[in-house]
């Protein structure tokens, strides 16, 4: 049954919403595409925003969808109806931002690649948004019809190869792809009678669809993407369902806003229903609010999404990403459902805990997938020690600092000279509060880079892990035990008779407090233990002890080093061995 005669009896029909994803460089023939596939239209569905007109762009997110019976082979999702809701998302490279906020809502994703022009700047930025919001990719070469007629699929499979190389070092490889012809003759308007490949296209999507139902679990939680009011209704807020559900007569709260309402009516593409779940689209009616105070952002179930302003993130370096992130930097982050800078704070697993080069790879991936939006966030321990970090580091590893803590096992010449593998995390502390649930998707970028350029903006993705309360006040970031290892030298003077005790010099200044040392354990070269005693005179002088004895040491080889940990967000600046 062809959609448009499908929608006059979806009213009594149970129908499974799918949200798909439509990415791709600007210019690459989204909305045709969309317009295309499309049978019903939602709020600034293929362009309708004057600007969007007149600048001959998306600028901003369209909603439509289109629907078809539900296929035997997904028979187990329970529902008569299969609704694909299509996200048109913006190319140009100055709409990130909203491309990022759409990345939240999606269940699979269409890019759309020009097939005469291939791999563009924007399509990078695509594929990163691709890889954080969903498992499953459709790769649509679009313009086929722009081709020359007998070279066409000679130039569609050449295409096809230099895409799936692309694809290869992502979790996309192997996915597949379809070559249409949108608007088939290019020219203005939209000649559904003249497109080529749809069938196949929607096809190829229906394949993409987990046969397993969706598990709504959780408080609800609503991603708004447009408020307006309906005169004599109320205001209506559409959006897409992130999590659990919410029936006509419950409570919606607007965290950002402090506003809590009670829901009189809701609709699904202009279908009047009685309740909403995980990965619908749906508008939702209340009364006595305002329209104005919300454009974009989020609803959720009363008391469910939290106000803060620092908090710790699971993240990985965009590959893509060629420019350093050093800590103490400013980034863009996207959390929630908005943009907003943040001082961003690097830290990892100390050195012992790391992984060898081996395993690095597959426990890279492993955390990729835990990072995905649709995954359960991974938990952080505030009870053990981190690592700082000078920068958030890639797939080349950290390098190791060479410092070992007195007593700590030796390592082999391969391993001290292998990077450092492992987990990172950052401390993001935000110019202005956050409200967002508390495992919300991140995404950090560096959007003051000229959108022009060719460079990738996406810096890094991750989960949020922890809330961190008043970050400003002293002594608020002390649970978080993240280290940096110091190092200091001197040289032995003498060795007292007994060989138990040596005086030592340089490491210390004249008008030092060497008290502030005295216990921690200093190693000669010779690999010997000792423990500083105090200070020795008034010109910096200190006394080790040696319980287990010391000889005097070779020529040029007297050197003595003292290292430990000294806590960030310790106020007191201990030192700890």
């Amino acid at each position: 049954m062809p959609g448009e005669q499908l929608a006059g009896v979806l009213r009594a029909q149970t129908i499974y919403n799918v949200n798909v994803g439509v990415l791709g460089h600007v210019d690459s023939g989204k909305t045709s595409l969309v317009a295309a596939l499309s049978t019903q239209l939602s709020t600034a569905a293929l362009d309708k925003n004057p600007q969007s007109k007149e600048r001959g762009i998306t600028l901003d997110l369209g909603f439509s969808s289109f629907s078809l019976p539900l296929p035997e082979s997904l028979a187990a999702l329970d529902a008569d109806v299969l609704q694909f809701t299509l996200v048109d998302c913006p190319g140009h490279a100055s709409l990130i931002r909203t491309v990022i906020g759409g990345a939240q809502i999606i269940d699979l994703m269409m890019l759309v690649v020009d097939v005469t022009k291939g791999i563009q700047a924007q399509t990078a930025e695509c594929l990163v948004v691709g890889e954080i919001a969903t498992q499953r990719l459709l790769v649509v070469l679009n313009k086929v019809d722009l081709l020359p007629e007998a070279e066409r699929p000679k130039l569609v499979a050449r295409a096809r190869r230099r895409l799936s190389q692309t694809l290869a070092a992502t979790k996309f490889a192997a996915c597949p792809m379809v070559a249409v012809a949108a608007k088939a003759g290019g020219g203005e308007g939209v000649v559904r009678a003249g497109a080529v490949g749809v069938d196949e296209l929607v096809a190829a999507l229906v394949a993409l669809v987990p046969a397993a139902p969706r598990r709504p679990g959780g408080p609800f939680l609503l991603a708004v993407d447009h408020c307006f009011a309906m005169r004599g209704q109320g205001t209506v807020l559409t959006g897409t369902v992130l999590a659990g559900s919410l029936q006509v007569g419950g409570m919606l709260e607007l965290p950002e806003q402090r506003i809590a309402k009670k829901v009189k009516s809701m609709q699904v593409f202009r279908r009047p229903v009685s309740a909403c779940q995980q990965g619908d689209r749906v508008g939702v009616c209340v009364a006595g609010l305002d329209a104005s105070c919300m454009e974009r952002g989020l609803a959720c179930a009363p008391g469910s999404v939290p106000t803060f302003r620092a908090a710790v993130a699971a993240v990985e370096k965009v590959r893509f990403y060629t420019g350093a992130l050093p800590s103490r930097g400013r980034v863009h982050v996207t959390v929630g459902h908005t943009t907003q800078g943040a001082e961003a704070q690097y830290f990892g697993l100390p050195e012992g805990d790391g992984q060898d080069p081996a395993a690095a790879l597959n426990a890279l991936l492993h955390r990729v997938g835990q990072l995905a939006v649709r995954e359960h966030a991974p938990g952080f321990d505030f009870g053990r020690d981190y690592a700082y970090q000078e920068q958030l580091h890639g797939l080349e590893g950290r390098p190791r600092s060479g410092l070992r803590l007195p007593g700590a096992p030796p390592e082999s010449a391969s391993s001290a000279a292998a990077p450092h593998y492992g987990p990172q995390w950052v401390l993001l502390c935000f110019h202005n509060p956050v409200t967002a649930p508390q495992d919300a998707l991140v995404i950090g970028s560096r959007l003051e880079t000229d959108a022009a350029s060719a460079a990738c903006r996406l810096a890094f993705y991750g989960r949020l892990v922890a809330l961190v309360d008043a970050p400003d006040s002293p002594g608020a970031l002390a649970k978080l035990r993240l280290f940096r290892l110091k190092a200091r030298t001197g040289s032995t003077e003498r060795v007292a008779p007994d060989g138990r005790s040596a005086i030592c010099k340089g490491m210390f200044k004249r008008d030092t407090d060497i008290s502030r040392f005295a216990g921690l354990k200093v190693v000669t070269a010779a690999g010997e233990i000792g423990a500083i005693e105090g200070s020795f005179g008034k010109s910096g002088k200190f006394k080790v002890a040696f319980p287990d004895g010391v000889q005097p040491p070779a020529p040029g080889a007297n050197q003595l080093t003292l290292t430990f940990k000294r806590y960030v967000y310790d106020l007191g600046k201990k030192m700890v061995q």
